[in-house]
Parts: structure tokens; C-alpha cells; sequence
């Protein structure tokens, strides 16, 4: 740990505002968080010094396709002191399904996704090369650009660490009771539970 971490005052952890109701996704949901804490933070840096940050964010997004070019993202973002960043569910210009119909068109997403993205120093993801992708992909469609992000792949850490196996359910059975979850907001909160049950 560097000396100015060593240094720093324990970050206070924001209480976690309740996730949106079914059906609610269609509308931008990002409590209040605290002023911009941007730091430098080392690729190399221990999980246990990656927790209780609100400069530390945990992303997980999700492409739902169907028919023709039908295609819905629900996308989550957390802090690693719980607290939820960003969640919103956005389609793509081509989206004509009934489902598609109760999100908003991804250029309203894209830029306070952007903004977001950009209040982190870290973006940890498990599997980044696939979020990474499926991100540029979506923004390229839409004649949009992407600012660098600061990727940590979880999985590629959890490798390291010698455990068999390479997806984060996988690893939630391991250390955090085999908890089922559903969507990308709950999928963020596994894999900080991943974390702090590593704590490596």
C-alpha cells in the first residue's frame, strides 16, 4: 500500500438506496454520491485496497437479443463501498419489442453512462475484454465514442489467485454460500462479496 493510502482517511460508506421496482428501469437511477475522489490507482493494487472506495467502480452490463436487430442493454454500476453509481436500461436504434419499448435509446444513455465511467479511477468487471467490447460495439453503432476507460478484469485477478474455474458464479459458489442472482446491479454486489471473501 503507498503512503498516501496509508495515509487516507477511511472513506465513510454510503448507505445503498433500494434498486428500482420492476419496470422502472426505463428512467436513469443514480443517488447522490459524494465529490469526485479520482486517484491514480496501480493495476497491481490488492483487492482488500480496492474495497471501500468511491473511486472504485464494479460495472456488469447485459445484452438482451431477440428477433431481427432487436437488442435491450441493462447496465449497473457500484462503488466498491456498495453504493450504486449508475443503472439504466437503454436499446438500440433498431429495437422495435415490446420490451425494448420501456427503455430509453442508448444515446440518452450513453452520456451519463460516460460521465460516470469517468468519476472512476478503477472500472473492475469480471470478464473486462467482453464488456469492453460489447460497450465499443454498441457506441460505434451509434456514432458515438467512448473515452478511455480504466479497465480491472476481476477474472483474470481470481485466475492469479490459483482458483479453478473462471466464471463469477462459479466463484460465488466457492466463497459467497453459491447466492443466486439475477440482473447486472445484483451481479456488481456478487462480485464485491467475491472480493471482500477473497481478500486478497
Amino acid at each position: 500500500m503507498s503512503a498516501n493510502m496509508a495515509n487516507e482517511a477511511p472513506l465513510a460508506r454510503s448507505p445503498v438506496t433500494a434498486p428500482p421496482a420492476s419496470g422502472s428501469w426505463r428512467r436513469f437511477w443514480r443517488p447522490p454520491h459524494p465529490p469526485d475522489e479520482r486517484r491514480n490507482l496501480a493495476p497491481n493494487l490488492a483487492w482488500r485496497e480496492l474495497l471501500n472506495r468511491s473511486d472504485a467502480h464494479i460495472l456488469d452490463i447485459r445484452s438482451r437479443q431477440s428477433s431481427g436487430l432487436s437488442e435491450t442493454l441493462l447496465i449497473a454500476l457500484i462503488d466498491t463501498t456498495g453504493a450504486a453509481r449508475f443503472v439504466a436500461m437503454g436499446r438500440t436504434l433498431n429495437s422495435s419489442t415490446a420490451a425494448a419499448s420501456t427503455a430509453l435509446p442508448w444515446p440518452e444513455v450513453h452520456g451519463h453512462l460516460v460521465q460516470a465511467l469517468e468519476s472512476a479511477s478503477v472500472v473492475l468487471t469480471w470478464d473486462a475484454s467482453s464488456k469492453a467490447h460489447l460497450l465499443a460495439r454498441i457506441a460505434r453503432s451509434h456514432g458515438l465514442s467512448l473515452p478511455p476507460i480504466p479497465w480491472r478484469d476481476l477474472r483474470a485477478d481470481y485466475r492469479r489467485f490459483g482458483y479453478p474455474g473462471d466464471s463469477l458464479t462459479a466463484a460465488a459458489k466457492r466463497h459467497v454460500n453459491g447466492a443466486l442472482v439475477s440482473g447486472p446491479l445484483a451481479s456488481c454486489h456478487l462480485a464485491l462479496a467475491v472480493m471482500k471473501a477473497c481478500g486478497r
